[in-house]
């Protein structure tokens, strides 16, 4: 059910996309930033996943402060709590810009954002436009590059690789995308790692893909999210299985699995030890039995002491790295 429909179908230059659910502290601040974007012809489609907050009463009256984008507006009301990458695909589905943007709830994004980069666009006709962003902690900000290394890819499958081996943000809100390219796109049930399979497909399926050297988004950190990560998380293991077939699925029915399943290798290595309890060899068989090797721990994208730690899962010492993932979260949690 959508509240708010445009009069007549409209071209739209942008959709941007905004799943919702338990951000009551946050959405007045997301959808303001939104609101009040410098281009005009702009369709907004915020996605109701069952929200069980105020989230969507706090919407509705930061709307009402904007009556020149209420007719611009869609609200999808969800029949059933199905996760973020399906939220999103509900939002897509609904959505008539040439473009996508899609953006989390609890963040926010720069006034000039969309002007940006409708503007690019227009001067290079890309199918995708990257960006850097702003990583926003509690008491400091810290702009972070689209590209986590100097390797800069030029061609999609350049991409591809960099994608696999995380040499770039995965993230799908740093990136405005071709809405055609979303045509054959399979959005994922998992919800860890469901931004890299989805960035897989969007960066085949693109011609043309440029970059904007300024930080427009602001991705707010959630404290909780670390007490998460280095801590045995089933859940987050099973996701990571299933984002591991299907990243092995796609790459053999486009032939591309010979050449570039190895790149996926360290990055899966990572997420499996940071989320595995002391049975980490157990995990790694079960996920991806081609990361039980020493080698790919080198390849991770970290620092060396990481690389040192992960080393003694393989060296026959993993309470060494237990040990070091205790310290890590009491670190964090004080």
């Amino acid at each position: 059910m959508e509240k708010y429909r445009d009069k007549q179908m409209k071209d739209y230059d942008v959709s941007i996309i905004v799943p919702i659910y338990n951000v009551e502290k946050y959405i007045e601040k997301c959808a303001t930033t939104l609101l009040e974007q410098d281009h005009n012809n702009i369709e907004y489609i915020f996605v109701n996943d069952c929200t069980p907050d105020k989230s969507m009463e706090i919407l509705e009256n930061t709307i009402e402060k904007y009556p020149n984008r209420k007719n611009h507006i869609k609200i999808v009301n969800k029949l059933k709590n199905e996760g973020l990458p399906q939220a999103r695909k509900s939002g897509l589905d609904a959505a008539n810009g040439k473009y996508i943007l899609h953006v989390d709830s609890d963040d926010w994004v720069d006034e000039y954002m969309v002007s940006s980069l409708i503007g690019e666009v227009r001067k290079s006709d890309a199918d995708i436009v990257c960006f850097d962003y702003i990583k926003e902690f509690s008491k400091n900000s810290v702009i972070k590059s689209f590209f986590y290394t100097n390797n800069h890819p030029k061609s999609n499958l350049e991409f591809i690789k960099a994608i696999l081996s995380h040499e770039i943000s995965v993230s799908m809100c740093d990136k405005l995308v071709k809405r055609e390219l979303y045509k054959n796109i399979d959005f994922p049930h998992f919800s860890h790692c469901e931004d890299s399979f989805v960035n897989l497909q969007l960066f085949y399926e693109a011609k043309k893909i440029t970059y904007i050297a300024k930080p427009f988004y602001h991705y707010r950190t959630n404290p909780n999210s670390l007490s998460n990560s280095f801590s045995n998380n089933k859940k987050a293991l099973d996701d990571f299985a299933e984002f591991s077939k299907a990243v092995r699925n796609f790459l053999l029915q486009r032939g591309l699995f010979d050449e570039y399943f190895k790149y996926h290798i360290p990055a899966i290595l990572k997420f499996i030890l940071d989320y595995s309890d002391s049975n980490f060899k157990k995990h790694i068989n079960a996920i991806c039995p081609e990361a039980n090797h020493i080698k790919y721990v080198f390849k991770i994208n970290r620092n060396f002491v990481y690389k040192i730690l992960y080393s003694s899962v393989f060296l026959g010492c993993p309470q060494i790295f237990v040990f070091a993932k205790k310290i890590f979260l009491s670190l964090k949690n004080n």
